[in-house]
C-alpha cells in the first residue's frame, strides 16, 4: 500500500533527502515505488535512480508504476534503473552515488550493519545516507542506529521525527577523522 506515514512523508524524505536535479540516488528496499516515483522526477533528465530489492517481483512492481507515470505525463522521471540483489552486498564500485536512502526497510534486511557498510561504500565523499523507520516488528530504534552508523563511519548531519518515526541522515567521515575517533 502507498500510504504516507506520520514523520515519513514525501515532504518530510524531501527535507532531509535533498534531491538535486542531475544526482545519482540510491534507493534500498523500494516496496511499491512511493518514494522512488517521487524521488526519481527531482533528479531531471540528467539525473538517476537505482533500486535495489531482493525480490524481483517487486522491481518490476515499481517499474510498471513508472511506465504508467510517464505514460500518462504526470511524471518525467530521471532513468529508474533496478537491481536484483542483497542491500549488503552492492553490486556498484566505490563512491558512485550522490545519496543512498531506504525508509522502513533497514529493519527488514538481516546484518543491519553490513547494509550500512555497503552504503557507506558506494557513497561518494560528501554523500549523505538517509534512513528511515516507523514503530513496528521490524523497527530499528534510533539509539541502535545511531550506533550502527557511527560504527561503520558514519555520522549524524540530521534527525527529523520523534523516537518512534524518524529520519536520519548520515554522511560519510574521512578515514583519518574515522580512526582518530576510535583511538
Amino acid at each position: 500500500m502507498d500510504l504516507e506515514l506520520p514523520f515519513l512523508g514525501l515532504s518530510d524524505l524531501d527535507a532531509v533527502l535533498r534531491p538535486r536535479t542531475g544526482e545519482r540516488m540510491l534507493e534500498l528496499g523500494p516496496g511499491t515505488g512511493l518514494q522512488a516515483l517521487h524521488v526519481a522526477p527531482q533528479l531531471g533528465p540528467d539525473g538517476r535512480l537505482d533500486i535495489v530489492d531482493v525480490q524481483q517481483e517487486m522491481l518490476d512492481h515499481v517499474m510498471r508504476r513508472a511506465k504508467e507515470e510517464v505514460q500518462a505525463g504526470r511524471n518525467a522521471a530521471a532513468a529508474i534503473v533496478p537491481h536484483c540483489s542483497d542491500a549488503r552486498e552492492l553490486p556498484f564500485d566505490d563512491g558512485v552515488f550522490d545519496a543512498v536512502y531506504l525508509v522502513t526497510a533497514l529493519g527488514e534486511i538481516p546484518e543491519p550493519a553490513r547494509v550500512l557498510s555497503a552504503a557507506a561504500r558506494v557513497l561518494k565523499p560528501g554523500g549523505r545516507l538517509v534512513v528511515g523507520e516507523f514503530f513496528d516488528r521490524h523497527w530499528i530504534p534510533f539509539g541502535r542506529l545511531h550506533r550502527l552508523a557511527d560504527g561503520q563511519g558514519l555520522h549524524l548531519a540530521e534527525r527529523r521525527g520523534p523516537s518512534l518515526a524518524y529520519l536520519a541522515r548520515f554522511r560519510p567521515c574521512g578515514r583519518g577523522a574515522f580512526a582518530s575517533s576510535r583511538a
